[in-house]
């Protein structure tokens, strides 16, 4: 992957954040990762891969439209503000057995 392919990525995908260092770039998925999660990719492994890969390792199938039920109606999280969205992260989930 080019920068330029890299440039072209990660405008189609502004929910990916972004560093970089001397040797590796740093990505994080703001809707997806915990806000100290993040995925390194070492700028010479990403000579080898595609667009097409880098979505599927930072993505890997989780940008799917996320719905919730909150008091009675639905709604989709992709137009919730940050605050609601880190609220949700915060959400403890539980199984009860019967």
């Amino acid at each position: 992957m080019t920068q330029t392919e890299l440039d072209a990525f990660l405008g189609t995908h502004p929910e990916v954040l972004w560093a970089e260092d001397e040797d590796s770039f740093y990505f994080h998925h703001e809707h997806f990762d915990k806000p100290e999660e993040k995925t390194r990719v070492m700028k010479t492994a990403l000579l080898n891969i595609s667009a097409a890969q880098l979505e599927k390792i930072l993505i890997g199938g989780r940008n799917v439209e996320h719905i919730t039920r909150v008091t009675g109606y639905f709604s989709r999280v992709s137009g919730w503000n940050k605050g609601k969205r880190g609220e949700l992260m915060d959400r403890q989930r539980v199984l009860v057995n019967g």
